[in-house]
């Protein structure tokens, strides 16, 4: 019996399904160990069904990616406009980002930690260079929109406010690296309260007191 042909929507679904199967992977087996093969037999499907909604895995890593930032970027936005004081803006959205590393650990290591992945750079002149470049661009717009706010709250100017934007991604980076790796807890009996605790001093160290 011939298999029925998916609408839009249910492709749609589907692909996200793939998604979710491929980061559980790479989490736990690495991105070298990743293959169409082990994702089709997690959803129950020949590795030659994937075939038709993703080229390889390298392009499924991008996708992977794509939807990290994208999650990132609304909760940035989200969080931005939920406060009303130009430093709560600031504290909200440095909040959402240890919350999304913390919520997402599996996206965060796709995104930030795992460094035997592909990038854009290794992609120029392949058949991956447009969904590298679309990545890319997708991956910025979480860091342009806290240089930007940084620059309308904290009245710094285009290169203060991208050091300043470096500066608080190297530091909230490090606060989830150590809470998702758990060596906080051998240290700290109450991980979550040191990580709001440390949410306000971060705010503080970064936002000049008078801005309100």
């Amino acid at each position: 019996m011939p298999r029925i042909a998916r609408n839009s929507e249910e492709v749609d679904i589907f692909k996200q399904h793939i998604l979710d199967a491929a980061v559980k992977i790479v989490i736990s087996e690495g991105f070298h160990r990743l293959s169409m093969r082990k994702i089709g037999a997690a959803l129950g499907v020949t590795a030659t069904t994937l075939y038709n909604y993703y080229t390889n895995k390298d392009e499924l890593y991008f996708y992977i990616r794509i939807r990290g930032f994208e999650m990132l970027y609304g909760l940035f936005e989200k969080a931005y406009t939920s406060a009303t004081t130009n430093r709560d803006k600031i504290k909200s959205m440095i909040a959402s980002y240890i919350e999304f590393g913390i919520q997402y650990p599996d996206y965060y290591e796709v995104m930030f930690l795992n460094r035997n992945v592909p990038k854009f750079m290794d992609c120029i002149g392949t058949s991956l260079e447009e969904v590298g470049a679309k990545e890319k661009e997708i991956a910025l717009k979480p860091f342009a929109f806290v240089i930007e706010k940084l620059q309308h709250h904290c009245e710094l100017d285009p290169d203060g406010a991208y050091i300043t934007a470096l500066q608080l991604w190297i530091e909230c980076n490090g606060v989830v690296s150590l809470y998702n790796s758990r060596l906080i807890r051998e240290v700290y009996d109450n991980p979550q309260s040191f990580v709001d605790s440390y949410v306000d001093v971060i705010s503080h160290r970064y936002v000049p007191l008078d801005i309100e």
